[in-house]
């Protein structure tokens, strides 16, 4: 055996462990990324879109609706269907207006996501602003936060939030006293969701 290839022997034997405890360390220190997913949740995106319609008229026994508009606020329902990274989900939407908070208003409330089947779903609370006043054609840019409040079936025990922008489209006005408008509202929904089981 030559002299060169007993020293390229000696190399490579220590360069393999040396370059085997180093691949070990980094194993060892890096983040897992189930450890990841399980401490932030999972990426959660949706698109949404509602038809809306707010009042100052309340349905008989609404003490929700009644208490938004004692409070001079216009009572919001919404409902439509979003496409989320969880499938499809019908979206709830019940929220007050509250024209005269904030510079353009402030919106408060509850959103609800439903699986086609009924049983899957997810609360949300709701909070928002209008970011500015609209413009010349009705059009409005609004944004905020949502805060998971409960799920059932398999979103039993979801945790998590999100945050969304949304712009409404032109409402259609009906009488002026007392107001009563609808339109439609487009939603992008981006957040993290996890769970307390």
């Amino acid at each position: 055996m030559s002299k060169n290839s007993v020293l390229k022997k000696r190399l490579s034997f220590p360069s393999l462990g040396l370059l085997f405890s180093i691949a070990l360390l980094a194993a060892a220190f890096s983040p897992r990324p189930a450890e990841a997913q399980a401490d932030g949740g999972t990426p959660f995106r949706a698109t949404l879109t509602v038809q809306f319609i707010g009042s100052q008229i309340c349905a008989p026994g609404d003490a929700t609706c009644s208490a938004c508009v004692n409070q001079s606020g216009l009572f919001v329902e919404a409902q439509g269907i979003s496409d989320t990274s969880l499938g499809p989900l019908f979206a709830q939407l019940f929220k007050c207006f509250y024209p005269n908070e904030g510079s353009f208003g402030t919106y408060a409330g509850t959103l609800t996501m439903t699986a086609p089947n009924g049983e899957d779903s997810l609360t949300w609370a709701y909070s928002g602003k209008n970011d500015n006043g609209g413009d010349f054609y009705g059009f409005g840019p609004f944004s905020g936060t949502l805060t998971i409040t409960g799920g059932t079936g398999k979103f039993e025990g979801a945790r998590g939030g999100a945050t969304f922008t949304a712009a409404s489209g032109p409402s259609l006005t009906a009488g002026p006293t007392p107001v009563q408008v609808a339109g439609t509202a487009f939603y992008y929904v981006q957040g993290r969701l996890g769970t307390n089981k």
